[in-house]
């Protein structure tokens, strides 16, 4: 879906997200570095809002009472001095969760995640050519270790800050707020080179058109809609 093609409130909201984004790990850190309680608590209350930003948008009644309980909760952290905790377990949790809906894929009787968005964005056509299901399961193996190490990296940096009366070296805070997520798209653009030369036999897309139609899938490919069928 072209952004010509999109519902004429979505591409608003979809670039005033991409906009205020690469705000959060700034506050972040800058929070965290000077120990600003105010920053961190912008930080926290940005990222919130992003991630509720359509439903608010929309006047949800629940999402605008889960919205005003949440920033309560917040405040009331910042009062007591926790809103740097609460937000370095922010990266955390998201990669945990993240490991978690990967791994989840790879029990017996279910689909893994990387053949349900090879199905639903290419087809059952392309997963049925040789070799591509038992990729795709090893693919799906692969982001579910790579993101529960991270996941475990950061616990281990989490930790560090919670026990140790010193502060975080500014890289640990980087990478906390930033260096996580840059893996992701780093690792993701390594396993597209090697599927290219490991699956040469199979037609791919190109990877800039990949990584756009995912982002413009994501709820198929989180709920499993196969729009070929």
């Amino acid at each position: 879906m072209s952004e010509r093609a999109m519902p004429a409130h979505e591409l608003p909201l979809r670039r005033a997200t991409l906009a205020l984004l690469p705000l959060y790990p700034v506050l972040a850190i800058a929070g965290a570095v000077t120990h600003r309680a105010a920053l961190s608590l912008a930080a926290l209350l940005l990222l919130l809002t992003l991630w509720m930003l359509p439903r608010l948008v929309a006047g949800t009644p629940r999402a605008w009472v889960g919205w005003g309980a949440a920033v309560l909760v917040a405040v009331g952290l910042a009062s007591i001095g926790l809103t740097d905790r609460l937000l370095d377990a922010v990266p955390l949790l998201i990669l945990a969760g993240l490991a978690l809906w990967f791994g989840s894929s790879l029990r017996a009787g279910r689909e893994p995640r990387v053949a349900r968005f090879i199905r639903v964005l290419e087809g059952e056509a392309q997963l049925a050519q040789p070799g591509v299901a038992r990729y795709a399961r090893g693919v799906t193996v692969f982001w579910t270790a790579l993101l529960a190490l991270q996941a475990l990296i950061l616990a281990a940096l989490l930790l560090r800050g919670l026990f140790d009366a010193g502060d975080l070296p500014r890289w640990a805070l980087a990478y906390q707020h930033v260096g996580g997520y840059l893996l992701i798209p780093l690792a993701f653009a390594l396993e597209y080179a090697f599927r290219r030369w490991h699956l040469r036999h199979v037609q791919h897309p190109g990877l800039h058109a990949q990584a756009l139609q995912m982002m413009q899938r994501w709820p198929q490919l989180l709920h499993g809609t196969d729009r070929h069928r």
